[in-house]
């Protein structure tokens, strides 16, 4: 029967406490009895005489106290023998960790330092966010097994493998507590520096290809350490390896410590040169920073040449706008810009013809929505961005095998968004940031699991209403906000999934809604299923389709349900 104490809390040597353990206390005793020859029967007896005499009335004891009760306890039982082993044993581990010593990655002796285990706890809750008691007790079991190696000299590196070996042994995730877990290798950097070539941005390991001759690298190697950091420290292993495999792939991954995208729209009453103050003032905290001028702005000269002022490295600036005769200003400037498909189709035609002629102009929509609160109008941010491989998941699938297809679905789409969680929480991001996810080869999946054109075209719209669903779930499953209005470039993400399934060549899955070619079944799918739509200029105006995207109804084009 286990006897009952008042004491609680046991005092460590290195000055922290942890609770009493009355059992872990018999282990012990019962242990040092089988060493000498013992009878373990007497374990029992001896732990209820122990506990009896280190009651106090403040229930704390240190821990050589109660060391030194066991030893007495032990000889007023005749019990010498054990008492001296047990009484050797503190003394020598003692003496033990008193002679270790770490050294430096040098490895030399005037760079070394005393063993603390205090230090090794305090990495583990800093590096690897380990609760106090969990740390301290990795750091006591590491301590344990360095006393028992008989080692005099160690190496960091040496310590960090012990701890991570402790984690795992104990059920704990384990990842290496030194930083060399970024696979940059010296050939690489020495060729980035020097102009050789350039990194690819997303942590791949592989040597990126030749850039020109003297090129900076020191903007995209900033980048690439970032995106390294990102999928090797602050993504799990699931996550890595589904990032690996192809099945997702995140927006912006060597820019992550700053929101994704930023949408501009011009307050009430605020000036023009007021409000490009305001966009200059925030260009840099953010990766891409969207700037939308409605025609009921009436916005002149300073709106017709500030993108070009604003331009600088390292600043994303799209433009967008529902006045045509600001927008042609921008295409004769090569600016490109987008245009709500409502503003586009209803403006004159002469100047709508000049547009496509001039070719840098993209239409836009989007289903009917609730009018935006003011402070989204003004200013909305989407903090992270992913894409899903649809391609890669319907190939894994098969041809009609939608269950299958959804379940694979569901598993990236958990992966992506707790990868997505997590990165805005160490960019200490606000509660329920708001996201976006895109899926990626929408087109071609929908052919992998319909190869039938006449299944296909019967199922298309409650497969991309479900897919929605799902995405629109998943999200606020980690408390996350799915924006689809002005998503963020793609970039080269269709490039980089493609080349994860083996596509070689120019081939790039398309990021987006859009179900397929631009034609009338097509948009008439699109419209029913798509929550946001960007069409070449070219295409809408010499389409017959392109009265499907203007309202049912007569809408003042200088609303901002029309605009954007």
């Amino acid at each position: 029967m286990v006897p009952r104490t008042n004491l609680r809390r046991v005092v460590k040597r290195d000055g922290s406490e942890q609770s009493f353990d009355v059992l872990r206390l018999t282990e012990t005793i019962t242990a040092c009895l089988q060493g000498v020859g013992g009878n373990p029967v007497l374990a029992q007896q001896f732990t209820s005489t122990v506990v009896v005499r280190a009651a106090n009335p403040l229930g704390l004891i240190q821990s050589a106290g109660l060391a030194q009760i066991v030893i007495d306890v032990f000889e007023s039982y005749g019990c010498k023998e054990a008492a001296e082993a047990f009484a050797w044993y503190r003394l020598e581990e003692e003496e033990v960790v008193a002679g270790l010593r770490v050294h430096t990655q040098s490895g030399r002796e005037t760079t070394s330092r005393h063993w603390e285990r205090a230090r090794l706890a305090r990495s583990l809750m800093r590096d690897r966010y380990f609760e106090g008691s969990v740390a301290r007790t990795v750091a006591r079991c590491t301590e344990r097994r360095l006393v028992a190696t008989g080692l005099r000299h160690l190496t960091g590196r040496l310590v960090a493998a012990l701890a991570e070996n402790e984690c795992r042994t104990m059920g704990l995730r384990g990842e290496p507590l030194h930083s060399e877990n970024l696979g940059m290798e010296r050939r690489q950097l020495r060729a980035w520096l020097g102009g050789e070539c350039l990194p690819a941005g997303t942590g791949d390991t592989s040597l990126p290809t030749l850039g020109a001759a003297g090129q900076d690298a020191r903007p995209v190697l900033g980048a690439e350490l970032l995106a390294r950091f990102a999928l090797e420290e602050v993504l799990t292993a699931p996550q890595l390896a589904a990032w690996r495999a192809g099945r997702f792939d995140l927006l912006g991954l060597g820019d992550w410590l700053r929101p994704l995208r930023l949408w501009l729209h011009p307050a009430a009453l605020e000036t023009e040169e007021t409000f490009w103050q305001r966009v200059a003032r925030m260009r840099m905290e953010c990766h891409e920073v969207q700037v939308f001028l409605p025609a009921s702005a009436k916005f002149g000269a300073l709106s017709r040449t500030a993108p070009n002022w604003l331009q600088a490295p390292g600043v994303c600036l799209r433009l967008s706008t529902s006045d045509p005769q600001l927008a042609l200003d921008w295409a004769k400037q090569e600016l490109w810009h987008s245009m709500p498909a409502a503003a586009f189709l209803r403006a004159d035609a002469k100047l709508a013809k000049q547009l496509v002629s001039l070719g840098f102009t993209i239409t836009q929509w989007q289903p009917p929505r609730r009018f935006p609160a003011q402070s989204d109008l003004e200013e909305n941010r989407i903090e992270r961005g992913a894409v899903i491989n649809l391609v890669h998941l319907a190939a894994a699938a098969g041809a009609l095998a939608v269950e299958e297809f959804f379940a694979m679905v569901q598993e990236s789409l958990d992966l992506a968004c707790a990868a997505l969680a997590a990165l805005v929480r160490r960019a200490k991001v606000a509660a329920r940031p708001r996201v976006v996810i895109l899926p990626a080869g929408l087109d071609a999946a929908l052919e992998l699991l319909f190869p039938d054109s006449a299944l296909r075209e019967a199922r298309s719209r409650q497969f991309l209403l479900s897919l929605r669903d799902r995405f629109e779930r998943a999200a606020q499953a980690h408390e996350l906000r799915l924006e689809h209005s002005n998503p963020p470039h793609p970039q080269a993400v269709g490039t980089r999934l493609a080349e994860r399934d083996g596509v070689l060549g120019p081939i790039a899955y398309r990021c987006g809604w859009f179900p397929g070619q631009l034609d009338v079944a097509m948009v008439t799918l699109a419209l029913a299923t798509a929550p946001w739509l960007e069409i070449p200029a070219a295409q809408l105006h010499s389409s017959s389709w392109s009265g499907k995207l203007l309202p049912r109804t007569p809408v003042d084009t200088q609303s901002h349900s029309s605009e954007t």
